[in-house]
């Protein structure tokens, strides 16, 4: 590790800690809420206003931006033949009720001088700013980089990664790319996910409410029936990753409309039983492989239209799993009891060789600079990785984060959290492994497959 430069990275970080702040603050009260929107194509103002923050500072700064039709901008460094890509998101996931959040989600409140509270403070605008004053830091230090590095910066990544799908049909995408939208050191791996729809013939014309988050269990489900009975269904609200063994509002209403209406009933419990295993195997898509374990599944949503009962399913794949292969599966399983399986989505799998020497170097620099003995990992969420080719996640998440009780009450402070917030410190600290993992990545020769 090039001690001489974290000396001076660190001095550079004290002088202009305010400046990143404020530069947060800016990005944070942009509510840039990703909605496809036809009068401001593609995705709303607000994510218009976000890129347009960005290349301002760009411009402050003396670099080069280019806008790729408002689904993603770029702000470019340096110069060289290869690129590396930087890539961050400005959208936020929404804030339906900002009425239970402590402090206002959209102005950034800086609580004791460290943790910065607000929606998309985390996730991820903080990243977008810190790798932007990283550069900073290296051009006012000297650093000479011999490669072309840019910050790439999306603007519907929390609604499918839309953004990214758009980029890489229509542009050439970087030579490598880095997302600092996990945690360190090296995401080596990205399971994918699929959500099936199971539709089921069912004449009464059923009306449900429930929350619906695509990966999570419901809590509770409301059925309002033709006649106007109403039936309820409690369950354990649950992200998928963690569904293990919890009791599934889905398949209590299942059980319970199969009670009400016992013409229909054979078939209602046979589709509960389909869906009430973790791993899949009532569904017959059980799979697992090595490198990232079994496949996780769920169900989460329940809707009834044109004489059919639809359940959702929402599903982690493990990384070298055939998507087709299981549809194909679970459509066989579903006609048992004359329903159909029908893919909604697929987010597919990646993977990056953990012998390659981009991976091997940025895992050094991480346990050098902060101490640990961490190992390139797989991780179940989705990030840009997935779409963008030649690309692995890299931090921004290590481990010593905290929500103070006198500053966040239970479950709060976290992303897409209420009172979603950032502790300072823990930037400064991304900001320190980025700028040494840049300076030894410059120095690899090799970084294309």
């Amino acid at each position: 590790m090039n001690q001489e430069l974290l000396t001076k990275v660190d001095e550079w970080l004290k002088a202009h800690r305010q400046e990143i702040i404020d530069d947060l603050i800016g990005l944070v009260r942009i509510p840039s809420v990703s909605i496809p929107d036809k009068e401001v194509p593609p995705f709303g103002q607000p994510c218009r206003d976000a890129l347009d923050y960005m290349f301002r500072l760009g411009e402050r700064h003396g670099y080069s931006f280019k806008n790729y039709d408002h689904y993603v901008g770029a702000i470019t460094f340096t110069k060289g033949q290869e690129e590396i890509g930087m890539w961050a998101h400005l959208d936020v996931v929404p804030v339906p009720n900002p009425g239970e959040w402590d402090y206002p989600p959209f102005e950034g409140t800086l609580v004791d001088d460290r943790y910065l509270i607000g929606r998309g403070v985390q996730d991820n605008k903080m990243a977008a700013i810190g790798v932007f004053h990283v550069m900073n830091c290296l051009r006012d230090l000297g650093v000479r980089l011999r490669r072309r590095y840019s910050l790439y910066m999306g603007t519907s990544e929390e609604t499918g990664m839309e953004d990214a799908r758009y980029f890489t049909a229509h542009y050439k995408a970087p030579d490598l790319s880095i997302v600092p939208d996990t945690g360190f050191p090296v995401c080596c791996a990205q399971r994918g996910c699929m959500t099936l729809m199971l539709e089921l013939p069912f004449a009464p014309a059923v009306r449900f409410e429930q929350s619906n988050n695509p990966s999570v269990t419901p809590e509770e489900i409301t059925a309002f029936l033709p006649d106007g009975e109403r039936l309820r269904a409690a369950g354990d609200s649950s992200h998928i990753f963690n569904a293990d063994g919890i009791s599934n509002a889905v398949v209590s209403m299942l059980g319970q409309l199969a009670g009400v209406y016992p013409a229909d009933g054979e078939r209602l419990l046979a589709l509960a039983g389909m869906i009430d295993s973790w791993h899949g195997e009532s569904l017959g898509i059980d799979f697992a492989d090595e490198l990232s374990g079994p496949l996780q599944m769920g169900a989460t949503e329940m809707t009834w239209a044109d004489g059919r009962l639809r359940v959702k399913l929402y599903i982690i794949l493990p990384v070298t799993a055939d998507a087709d292969a299981l549809c194909a599966r679970a459509q066989a399983k579903a006609e048992t009891i004359g329903a159909r399986a029908v893919r909604l989505r697929l987010r597919p799998s990646c993977s990056f060789p953990t012998d390659h020497p981009v991976v091997e170097v940025l895992t050094d620099v991480y346990n050098q600079v902060m101490h640990q003995d961490s190992k390139p990992f797989v991780m179940s969420g989705g990030n840009y990785a997935a779409y963008i080719p030649n690309a692995f996640g890299f931090g921004p998440g290590m481990p010593g984060r905290e929500f103070p009780p006198h500053i966040f009450r239970p479950g709060r402070g976290d992303y897409h959290q209420c009172d979603e917030s950032e502790d300072i410190e823990h930037m400064l600290n991304f900001m320190r492994v980025y700028a040494l993992s840049i300076a030894a990545l410059d120095e690899v020769e090799r970084i294309k497959e």
